[in-house]
């Protein structure tokens, strides 16, 4: 994956390993907690079977990016199952700008990842068998790319529609 290399060449600064808690007493009575939060976006679904996480915040482009990545070993070494990327910059103004920009930035081969529009909880985004990408809002945007080899398209699809921005405040 271009990213992580690019996050472990760029001296990637680690953050946190494992998943971050949300706070005591901060769901609303009678919903369920979130499965995970990252950067202000809380997810509710994660399928069963990830490894573990590592976090990752790295800046490319004037595109700032935080990133949780659930790896399992495999006897080569390790495998990523889930790459979730939160991404905030002013160049990211609209779909359109984020798709061109995300396209070139991820630089996966047309016969991998061949993107047709999806919409993710009411936004415009992309997905292909193995990612989704969307635009939450001029500025954010967030990226969910599961191993093809252990899971499915509906499952990536179903992590993203879990993805909602917490208030701030």
């Amino acid at each position: 994956m271009r990213r992580l290399v690019l996050a472990v060449l760029g001296s990637v600064a680690l953050l946190v390993a494992g998943p971050a808690a949300p706070a005591a007493g901060s769901r609303p009575p009678g919903r369920p907690l979130p499965a995970f939060v990252l950067d202000g976006l809380a997810f509710g679904y994660l399928p069963a079977g990830l490894g573990r996480t590592t976090d990752f915040a790295y800046h490319f482009q004037r595109v700032d990016f935080r990133a949780r990545v659930w790896e399992s070993p495999i006897p080569e070494g390790w495998t990523v199952d889930l790459d979730v990327d939160v991404m905030r910059g002013k160049r990211l103004t609209d779909a359109r700008a984020l798709h061109d920009w995300f396209v070139s930035y991820d630089q996966r081969p047309p016969a991998e990842a061949q993107y047709v529009p999806v919409r993710v909880t009411g936004h415009r985004g992309w997905r292909c068998r193995d990612q989704v990408f969307w635009l939450v809002h001029p500025g954010l945007a967030v990226s969910v790319q599961l191993n093809r080899r252990a899971f499915t398209t509906h499952q990536v699809m179903r992590i993203a529609r879990s993805a909602r921005e917490l208030a701030v405040g």
